[in-house]
């Protein structure tokens, strides 16, 4: 396991996504139920294979909950990160200093912990009036080292254009995968390395429908207790049009192409998802270490502008914050 420094803190280059971990089906749709003793598991693999970092969200129904029992005992070992602002996936995000206060509280008393390693703004719009006191709150909070790190989560890197106006921000976290190179963009990267920000990729494997099980299936159903089950049939099969192009140029299978597109990119961490402990072992496999070639860059890119004009990705009922 390769990793990265943050402050004085050690952290692995893979990072444990835990939305599919919460199986409070009242707060949180992801990817189905999962038993207890099955996150215990995958939990117990990951840290035993060097992970350390772990994200996850008050909105994540009990996924906190259930980082804060594996951990009880060994809470100064591993890295949380969780997030502010989100309080259902169906209303408006809420960064009120009232909501904001009650999940942080919330956090540390589900993770049973006194700190909080980072605390992101979970997809702010840098116009909300709300936002100056939140981050006037979190800088206290940091001063006090009930937080260590401040950072944001953001469903479009574009707009850290004008967030990182608000703030310094620690850590940032955005989507990054072949069909979404937003990050990529000219005037973004600048700034990044401007700020010396460290950078989390998610959604590597888009959801997990850039995987070898989806590249063969030939009728896609979800259950309705899986956010998939919500989505477009007609941009889930543009998705998988345009990454079995990217797939058949690079001949390997499209886990590990993805995974080398995300390393072939200064990201400092992974975050990956799992619901059993075989996506662990694919994930964090040597040959996905490995950087793509030039060509191979090349010719991404030149298939991701020709997905971008038909990018559809509206849901068949509204999940406003996913």
């Amino acid at each position: 396991m390769k990793y990265f420094k943050l402050g004085k803190y050690n952290i692995s280059k893979y990072c444990l996504g835990t939305w599919s971990l919460g199986s409070d089906r009242e707060k949180n749709i992801s990817y189905g139920t999962i038993s207890d003793s099955k996150v215990n598991k995958i939990l117990e693999y990951s840290y035993n294979k060097g992970i350390n970092f772990f994200d996850t969200a008050n909105v994540y129904g009990d996924a906190e909950k259930k980082l804060g029992n594996f951990f009880s005992k060994t809470r100064d070992k591993v890295f949380i990160a969780t997030k502010v602002g989100c309080v259902s996936f169906k209303k408006k995000l809420n960064f009120s200093k009232k909501i904001v206060k009650s999940q942080i509280y919330n956090s540390l008393k589900n993770l049973k912990s006194e700190y909080v390693d980072i605390v992101q703004l979970y997809n702010p719009n840098y116009k909300d009036r709300n936002l100056n006191y939140t981050i006037e709150y979190l800088d206290k909070l940091k001063s006090q080292k009930t937080i260590s790190f401040i950072g944001i989560s953001l469903a479009k890197p574009e707009d850290y254009i004008q967030l990182r106006k608000l703030y310094k921000f620690d850590t940032i976290q955005f989507n990054f995968n072949p069909l979404d190179q937003r990050a990529i963009s000219k005037e973004f990267k600048n700034k990044i390395n401007k700020d010396k920000i460290k950078i989390f990729a998610r959604t590597i494997l888009n959801f997990g429908i850039f995987t070898e099980k989806f590249l063969k299936k030939k009728d896609i159903q979800f259950y309705k207790d899986d956010h998939r089950y919500y989505w477009n049939e007609d941009q889930i099969m543009v998705w998988l049009k345009y990454i079995k192009k990217i797939k058949a140029y690079s001949k390997r299978p499209i886990e590990n192409t993805c995974y080398r597109f995300c390393n072939s990119f200064n990201l400092d961490s992974l975050i990956i998802g799992a619901t059993n402990r075989c996506h662990i072992i694919k994930a964090v496999e040597k040959k996905n270490y490995s950087k793509l070639s030039k060509d191979e860059i090349k010719f991404f890119k030149k298939v991701y502008g020709e997905y971008s004009t038909q990018r559809i990705f509206k849901p068949k009922i509204a999940m406003k914050s996913i």
